[in-house]
């Protein structure tokens, strides 16, 4: 038989290994649920902003103001003061002449001009009045009133002329012939010789074939003294001039075999001494009768020019004052100044000086025929 092993009483072996284990297992668990705990991320709970309670404020009652208004007042007529200025005369200031020179005058004083210049000016006039002008309208007698072509050639168109004239220069009798629209406003009536196509053409009318056309001005003639004048003048083809209802002047285009003045006015003729006997322009110049005004006391005024057959125009209309002296100019002739409502601005100086004969008339040294 084998030897038989005795069995030991006691504590097995392998034992407090497990339970070393076991301990080891719970503590670490333990540690690890502190580390959850110390470790967690919490989320920040986002802050909403709330508005404060509103606050009751006092409302202030405030009262309409009540205005009694009587249905039957009236307002006031305003009285208006009228105060009469005294003043004093001034001599005339005799500047040197003006004309020929070719470069103008529109420097002024410090690059600035004394009177400043119109919108659009022209030797036939400017487009805006200054009231103390001549409100001139354009005609064309080749087309009717509504612009159609009629018949017309220059021995027509004198005779229709004439018939203006002769009817008292009623506006109707050249109702049927075509009007621009457009008016022109002239201090002067000094054109030396250009082209007939300038005309319509500052009238606003620029496809109207340049013969056959007149402009018709109507003014006042008003000086602040007492004077006694007669004016001068050469128009081609026709320039007639008719003061206080009667005419006056009539210097159009006078030639060996054709005197235009006498086919459009045959109940007058110059009794000027020196009547077309010396150049202006290009034919002579027509002495007028004398005119008498009293100071201060305007008289109707009417100026009439025209073209016949076309190519260049002419018009040129001077003052003679009686008592008066005048520089003779190379062509033989006394140096009138030209007739004007207004000191001529620059602009209308550089439209009138490259076309003008030195010495042919005075621009700048002559009455003007205003009474202010």
């Amino acid at each position: 038989m084998g030897k038989r092993v005795k069995k030991s009483k006691g504590v097995v072996k392998g034992a407090p290994s497990g339970f070393m284990v076991s301990l080891m297992v719970h503590a670490g668990a333990i540690l690890l649920a502190g580390m959850l705990v110390v470790f967690s991320v919490t989320q920040k709970v986002e802050k909403k902003f709330v508005p404060p309670p509103p606050v009751d404020r006092p409302k202030m009652k405030l009262k309409k103001p009540r205005v009694q208004v009587k249905k039957t007042a009236k307002p006031k007529s305003t009285t208006r003061i009228v105060t009469k200025i005294t003043r004093s005369a001034m001599p005339d200031i005799q500047l040197p002449e003006m004309s020929g020179m070719g470069d103008g005058v529109g420097g002024g004083f410090g690059g600035f001009d004394i009177v400043p210049d119109i919108e659009e000016v022209t030797v036939f006039g400017a487009s805006q009045t200054i009231g103390n002008d001549f409100v001139g309208t354009f005609y064309d007698f080749k087309r009717d009133r509504k612009g159609n072509g009629i018949y017309m050639d220059d021995d027509k168109f004198l005779e229709e002329v004439s018939k203006f004239v002769r009817s008292g220069w009623k506006v109707s009798r050249l109702a049927s012939y075509y009007r621009s629209p457009k008016k022109l406003y002239a201090t002067s009536f000094m054109v030396p010789t250009t082209l007939a196509e300038l005309a319509p053409a500052s009238f606003g009318s620029p496809d109207t074939v340049a013969w056959a056309w007149a402009a018709h001005y109507k003014g006042q003639l008003v000086y602040p003294e007492d004077i006694t004048l007669r004016f001068w003048g050469q128009g081609d083809d026709v320039l007639i001039v008719r003061v206080n209802n009667e005419v006056v002047l009539n210097a159009s285009y006078k030639s060996d075999s054709t005197d235009r003045a006498a086919l459009t006015t045959p109940m007058w003729r110059s009794r000027a001494s020196g009547s077309r006997l010396h150049v202006m322009g290009n034919n002579t110049a027509e002495g007028g009768d004398w005119i008498t005004l009293k100071a201060g006391v305007p008289v109707p005024m009417e100026v009439l020019l025209g073209e016949a057959p076309g190519g260049h125009f002419d018009c040129m209309l001077c003052v003679e004052v009686k008592g008066e002296d005048y520089p003779m100019n190379k062509r033989g002739g006394p140096t009138y100044p030209m007739f004007v409502t207004e000191k001529p601005t620059h602009a209308l100086l550089d439209a009138i000086i490259p076309l003008l004969n030195p010495g042919e008339a005075s621009l700048t040294n002559g009455p003007i025929f205003k009474d202010f």
